[in-house]
């Protein structure tokens, strides 16, 4: 009897000491923790960078991120230990709210009888990719999209494919964030 109580409490008390402690975080928190940060370089935050392009990039589209769940996580898990989900209508997650993500179409015809024309379209979705709207739309100019335009933001970006010059059709989609100090950053473009 000695013998199995002593395996017992053996067995017991390494299932305790070899479990994993449950994540604090789920991947939308991440998402949200790292951009806060600008994606600094490490594993969690290129693994969180990863998701949110691969959210954008699939059609139909996703958010690039969603219901950060963190504050319902307890507080012995490293968490603040509240209910529900993060809200980030608070004044100290303006940053997030400037999170866009920006879709690009653009495309060179030529018409019978008439020079080379291209047609660009910037279409701007918030961070629930809700409430879009064209933030540029050009049709039938007889010069290609230029290297840059402002955004909503204004924060300076490429086109994509420098100008369009080479394409005759393109299609791409990208992420604008700010970081917590409110500094801007972008992804690149992603062509789908």
């Amino acid at each position: 009897m000695r013998r199995l109580l002593a395996s017992l409490i053996l067995v017991l008390g390494f299932s305790a000491f070899g479990t994993k402690p449950a994540r604090a975080y789920d991947m939308d928190c991440a998402i949200m923790l790292c951009m806060a940060g600008g994606f600094p370089s490490s594993a969690v935050c290129a693994a969180a960078y990863a998701e949110m392009i691969r959210r954008i990039t699939p059609w139909p589209v996703r958010p690039p991120f969603g219901i950060c769940t963190f504050a319902a996580v307890p507080v012995e898990l490293g968490g603040p230990g509240g209910e529900g989900e993060l809200d980030i209508s608070i004044p100290e997650y303006a940053w997030l709210r400037k999170t866009r993500v920006l879709w690009f179409y653009g495309r060179s015809h030529k018409p019978r009888d008439e020079p080379r024309q291209w047609d660009w379209t910037v279409r701007s979705c918030d961070h629930d990719n809700l409430n879009c709207r064209y933030h540029i739309r050009v049709s039938g100019s007889h010069l290609p999209w230029p290297a840059r335009f402002v955004s909503e933001n204004d924060q300076t970006l490429p086109y994509p494919s420098g100008g369009g010059i080479t394409y005759f059709f393109r299609r791409a989609v990208m992420v604008e964030y700010g970081d917590y100090d409110g500094v801007m950053d972008h992804s690149e473009w992603f062509a789908y």
